[in-house]
């Protein structure tokens, strides 16, 4: 069985663009444009697995929405992507802009781990 999978970004462009790639490899993708969405989408379809957020957003931002969610879901496998800032050590981490092919390569690393 495929992974359920969400993008979280406060960018419409890039948040479709990278859900697009994400359908490759997931069972369904969800959507958010912040992370307080992300959340409620989150305590809503508890069966997400994989999760790749931008780190600056308004509201809630992406290393403080992976922290909340990982205390919901300890085992939530999450990439974040930034042109901005970088997240904690140890983190997954794609540098924006990124090409669909380094994308899928972070996503599989990701989902193997």
């Amino acid at each position: 069985m495929q992974p359920i999978g969400m993008v979280v970004d406060d960018d419409a462009l890039v948040r479709e663009t990278v859900a697009d790639v994400l359908e490759d490899l997931c069972d369904h993708v969800y959507q958010a444009s912040n992370g307080e969405e992300g959340l409620e989408v989150l305590r809503e379809h508890p069966d997400i697995s994989v999760v790749v957020t931008d780190i600056a957003m308004p509201r809630l931002d992406g290393v403080a929405f992976a922290s909340r969610a990982r205390q919901m879901h300890p085992e939530l496998k999450v990439l974040f992507v930034s042109g901005l800032q970088r997240p904690p050590p140890k983190e997954e981490f794609l540098a924006k802009p990124f090409p669909a092919r380094a994308l899928v390569s972070a996503l599989h690393h990701l989902l193997e781990a």
